[in-house]
């Protein structure tokens, strides 16, 4: 296989330790167009990896690394981090390149350049070649059980945060001029210097898309992501080109729900000039390198959404104008059990100058309010 990144110092785990976390509930639920009301964060468990010389990765995964991947990085001889992605990337392949197999191998290459990284005495975003210390980043949320005001006044705060953009769910009736409604609301409260972005999570078929469209545009929406499914590339085709024809000047977003760069060469070969490759979505950090180099070479935009406080070693690799979310009915409940993060100000997150991650988890705090249910251990 052929890598972006050749790193040749070898990795041989000695032993794991797994965190294995409660929920954490979220002060308010969340539901976007198409899922299931949440009532507890995304945020999963966390795993730690000790070479042989207790040079430690770690990082969030599920217990998916523990129980696949973990038993085979502790019987594995020394390898290089590109023949260990070898090994354990032909090792899914029956499980398809869809699977939730993809996603936990994504999160695995995150520990594991983690612990090279920390090897190296450097921050992971300068170990990977990072100019800049910091990341690009906007705050979503928007629920569609939200009432309007409620909607209006998290808006106002997320600017008066310092965030320069915003992204609100859309869909969340059959009746969509109520979204159109509420995006008016939003805008006249903010005033026309703050980005709007809504997202459908592929709630609608291609007519209901363009009709949203050409209507929403005239409140100066951002982009317009995934309003239809995510592997209907002839419907994004028809899309794309319908919303062309009309002069509307609204760029279609897709990403996060595919597994695969070569799905975003799919998206852009069919007219969407937003790609999303979501972190810890793809299989491993080089992915989202070819992402952004096919973003600049050809003229799309990029953003990426997961968790944030890992995400932000993406968007210090990422120009600029490249954003990282921070999805905030998901991601802030997770603040308070931070030992380590970024610093925030003026919509960028400045990641910290220590070895590794740019993320670690208090976890004395846990267990004091009960969220640490058990630490588990697996030696070579």
């Amino acid at each position: 296989m052929k890598f972006m990144t050749d790193y040749r110092d070898p990795i041989k785990i000695q032993r794991a330790e797994y965190y294995k976390l409660s929920p954490l509930p979220l002060p308010v639920p969340f539901k976007d167009a198409t899922g299931q009301v949440r009532y507890n964060s995304l945020f999963g468990d966390w795993v730690r990896l000790y070479d042989a010389d207790g040079v430690c990765g770690e990082g969030p995964c599920t217990s998916l690394v523990w129980e696949y991947f973990v038993p085979i990085l502790l019987k594995s001889e020394p390898m290089t981090l590109n023949e260990l992605r070898t090994k354990l990337y032909w090792n899914i392949r029956n499980f398809g390149y869809q699977s939730f197999h993809v996603r936990e191998l994504g999160a695995l290459d995150m520990i594991l350049l983690d612990l090279l990284s920390r090897r190296n005495d450097q921050p992971l975003h300068r170990f990977l070649g990072a100019r800049k210390d910091f990341a690009s980043v906007y705050k979503g949320g928007g629920s569609v059980l939200l009432s309007d005001e409620d909607l209006v006044k998290d808006i106002l705060r997320f600017k008066a945060e310092g965030y320069h953009q915003t992204k609100i769910k859309v869909g969340g009736t059959d009746d969509w001029g109520r979204d159109i409604e509420r995006v008016e609301k939003i805008r006249k409260a903010v005033g026309d210097d703050f980005g709007i972005a809504v997202d459908a999570n592929q709630k609608w078929d291609v007519d209901t898309a363009f009709n949203f469209m050409k209507e929403v545009k005239q409140l100066g929406v951002s982009w317009m992501e995934e309003p239809i499914h995510a592997y209907d590339m002839d419907g994004l085709r028809e899309l794309t080109d319908r919303v062309a024809d009309a002069g509307i000047d609204l760029d279609v977003a897709m990403g996060e729900s595919v597994r695969s760069y070569y799905e975003h060469v799919q998206y852009s070969d069919h007219g969407v000039r937003h790609i999303q490759p979501a972190n810890a979505a793809l299989w491993c950090i080089d992915e989202y390198m070819k992402c952004k180099q096919l973003a600049d070479e050809r003229g799309l935009m990029l953003s990426s959404g997961g968790i944030t406080f890992i995400n932000v070693v993406l968007g210090a690799l990422y120009d600029e104008h490249q954003l990282i979310e921070y999805h905030q009915p998901i991601m802030e409940v997770i603040v308070p059990y931070l030992s380590l993060t970024c610093r925030i100000d003026d919509g960028r997150f400045y990641l910290p100058d220590v070895p590794g991650t740019p993320m670690r988890m208090n976890f004395e705090k846990l267990q004091s309010d009960g969220l640490l249910q058990s630490i588990q251990y697996k030696n070579r």
